[in-house]
């Protein structure tokens, strides 16, 4: 056993070994390694996350707390669940490691109920859909009750869809080269994304992706400040006229013409501050 994967708790470690054995990956250290740095990725991101959103990490969760909540199970899917609404019905979002054949890689639950409380250690179970249980939960992520339940939902919202998207490109590092798995911030891997989401067939999908577009597309040639939500806003500013000029190739030494350019209009997008700050924070590789 590599030592990647001795320095994971027990019970992961235990959770991610019967994993292996039903992947189709060869059973060797490389794949042991491989499996146990993916899964201490996504502990880092999920903790990273929530610390950047406010929320705070509990043990367990009472079935009549209605707080939205973000769950890290032992074997490094997410499942996140909306505010309880009547009858305890939440919307249920679950993100697998990809590996296992008999759960789907993302599932979306418009009304399920928690059945009991949830706790870390042990599975979360419910009624109402597909999704009866979960493998055993290794964290709970709560926002404070002195968050209102809208802001509270908005961000669960948003660590859901960073998250999910985190992972997958997680699981690329361990998944095969025959597993085909698709490049993940193109418009056919976004609309797929999407429709699973939210319950919409691809074709309506790319139909909204594709209107929504060509407003942003028409209001900038209009000359508007289109709002790009908390991305920032697209516009178009007057370049200035350029006169003719020579210019000597670095290269060869020899002299060229730059022709004249008159003024012209060029797209351009500001990112917002929250964006920017964000971008700070990202450590790349």
């Amino acid at each position: 056993m590599t030592g990647e994967m001795e320095n994971l708790p027990a019970p992961v470690r235990a959770h991610l070994e019967k994993i292996l054995s039903s992947s189709g990956l060869p059973e060797n250290e490389e794949s042991y390694r491989r499996l146990a740095e993916a899964w201490a990725e996504k502990e880092r991101m999920f903790a990273a996350q929530i610390h950047s959103l406010g929320m705070e990490e509990i043990l367990e969760l009472v079935s009549d707390d209605q707080r939205p909540v973000l769950i890290l199970t032992y074997s490094g899917s997410l499942l996140s669940l909306g505010p309880a609404a009547s009858g305890g019905k939440r919307r249920l979002e679950y993100a697998s490691i990809e590996l296992r054949s008999d759960v789907p890689s993302l599932l979306v639950e418009p009304a399920a109920v928690q059945a009991g409380n949830l706790k870390v250690g042990r599975a979360a179970e419910f009624t109402g859909g597909r999704m009866q249980r979960s493998s055993s939960l290794h964290k709970i992520a709560v926002c404070p009750p002195s968050v209102n339940l809208e802001e509270q939902e908005k961000r669960i919202r948003e660590a859901t869809i960073y998250l999910t998207n985190g992972f997958v490109k997680i699981n690329r590092t361990v998944l095969p080269p025959t597993a085909g798995t698709p490049e993940q911030f193109t418009l056919r891997a976004i609309t797929a994304y999407l429709s699973r989401k939210n319950g919409m067939t691809q074709k309506q999908v790319r139909r909204l992706l594709d209107d929504y577009l060509a407003v942003l597309e028409a209001g900038m040639l209009l000359g508007e400040r289109v709002p790009l939500g908390r991305i920032g806003r697209l516009f178009l500013k007057m370049r200035g006229p350029r006169k003719a000029r020579v210019v000597v190739n670095p290269a060869t030494g020899a002299e060229l013409t730059v022709p004249a350019r008159p003024e012209m209009a060029v797209p351009r997008i500001s990112f917002s501050r929250t964006l920017k700050e964000k971008a700070a924070r990202v450590e790349l590789s």
